[in-house]
């Protein structure tokens, strides 16, 4: 049996890449060895032993540097197991599960995600070394293998880093489908009525945080004063400032703060599309729910959705803008003929996405290294 150390600042079914570490783990743990070293490690019922690393309440940076130079120290104690990191979690690994390239984003927005000058003078010094640890694992010579989490981000890597294409694998992320799935139309109105949304109005939907870069502003004038469409914004962020510009271009009435859900399912289940103009990510899980619900999805061909998106079959990739995204909210708010096709055509694109299919391409990574 092949053992692994895994390690992640933390694992858990929360957020983005700690919730597709824990789906995965979860699948690959009865035919491992696993220890997983972390900050955070939530697996329960998942056979695994726990190496914790107590880190202190500090600026994310401070933590993510801690924490490296210990994870490194307490792989050690493991002996000779494969070592797999996310991103530059470790500062060696044998395989790196790529879920963000830093360069790519620090080249394309500076690493700015919002926030006033002095703010962004900061975030640029963040960026900076979160790039300079990236570099350093993805030239480390121990580095066997890398997992890219889609075309892009390989390509990335190769581009920003100079890792070989030989030694990229894509293998994206994935969709629980027992819990993200369409409804039909009775279920839909019921959830609507459930969460307080109006039962006649077009839904576009958004989920998730760091609302700047994911383009909420962008969304919020989309459809400002588009008749009979109400945005839904599911997560955290700069709710003051985004609710001070939905006021300045008349969108106040149209636009919803729901706050963070544990059951975005339903969100996702009672809308009529995800309006998701992000300008970067290596592969979004929000889109690949959203895809599992079958919602048709408004976004930038970026990292991720040109993967998963064929403009105008299941979504549409839009170009750069408010009013660009506006022409395709129209288009499905105006064509119920429209909606029913792709949410049909989404739905059996997300089938290649269900979770076992991910696990079972990431331990035929794993048991390739280690031989």
């Amino acid at each position: 049996m092949t053992a692994l150390t895994f390690i992640a600042l933390e694992v858990h079914r929360r957020g983005g890449q700690e919730r597709a570490a824990a789906e995965v783990l979860t699948r690959l743990a009865p035919d491992l060895a696993l220890t997983v070293v972390s900050n955070v490690c939530e697996l329960p019922g998942v056979p695994h032993a726990h190496h914790a690393i107590r880190l202190p309440d500090a600026p994310t940076i401070v933590r993510t540097t801690l924490f490296a130079r210990a994870a490194m120290e307490a792989a050690a104690q493991h002996g000779p197991a494969l070592v797999q990191s996310i991103g530059a979690a470790a500062r060696e690994a044998d395989v790196i599960t790529a879920q963000f390239c830093q360069a790519a984003f620090t080249q394309r927005f500076g690493g700015l995600r919002g926030g006033g000058a002095l703010r962004g003078l900061w975030q640029r010094a963040v960026q900076a070394r979160f790039v300079h640890d990236e570099r350093h694992a993805y030239g480390a010579a121990r580095l066997r293998r890398v997992i890219a989490v889609s075309r892009g981000v390989g390509r990335e890597l190769e581009e920003f880093y100079g890792v070989p294409a030989s030694r990229i694998s894509v293998i994206p992320n994935g969709v629980d489908h027992g819990t993200f799935h369409p409804v039909d139309d009775a279920a839909r109105r019921a959830l609507r009525a459930a969460l307080g949304l109006p039962v006649d109005a077009c839904i576009a939907l958004f989920v998730g945080g760091d609302w700047e870069r994911k383009g909420v502003r962008d969304a919020i004038g989309a459809v400002a004063g588009l008749r009979d469409v109400r945005f839904v914004v599911v997560g955290r962020g700069d709710e003051a400032a985004m609710r001070a510009h939905a006021a300045a271009v008349g969108a106040t009435g149209q636009v919803q703060f729901a706050g963070p859900s544990p059951t975005p399912e339903r969100w996702y289940q009672a809308a009529d599309l995800l309006l998701f103009p992000s300008r970067y990510e290596a592969f979004s899980l929000v889109t690949l729910e959203a895809a599992g619900c079958g919602l048709p999805i408004v976004c930038h061909a970026i990292n991720g959705t040109e993967d998963l998106i064929v403009h105008g079959e299941n979504g549409f990739l839009s170009a750069l803008g408010a009013e660009a995204l506006r022409t395709h909210v129209t288009q499905l708010r105006d064509d119920s003929a429209l909606r029913a096709r792709m949410r049909v055509a989404i739905a059996r694109t997300s089938a290649r996405y269900a979770w076992d299919r991910i696990a079972a391409e990431t331990l035929a990574v794993l048991r390739e290294v280690a031989s």
